[in-house]
């Protein structure tokens, strides 16, 4: 038997837009990409990237950077999504 058919598809995924959205809510001011990609220190592409959930590579000093950025905790950044068959 193939141990591999009974794990669970997961992908990681990011809350970054959500998580933009509130921070813009309790500000009451827009939040830019370009802001939070200087205060963290990097690029605004690579914020881009991470709004568009479309990273691959998952760097300490990012992740770090953004949940100090946001005030928040790891499991408020980052989720596990299970991926259907279909969508592989």
């Amino acid at each position: 038997m193939d141990i591999t058919a009974l794990k669970p598809k997961l992908r990681l995924q990011n809350r970054l837009a959500i998580l933009l959205y509130q921070k813009e809510l309790r500000d009451k001011r827009r939040v830019t990409q370009t802001e939070v990609a200087a205060a963290i220190g990097v690029s605004r592409a690579t914020i881009t990237n991470w709004m568009h959930n479309d990273v691959t590579k998952f760097e300490a000093h990012i992740i770090e950077g953004l949940c100090a950025f946001f005030e928040c905790g790891l499991c408020d950044l980052l989720y596990l999504e299970d991926v259907s068959d279909e969508e592989e």
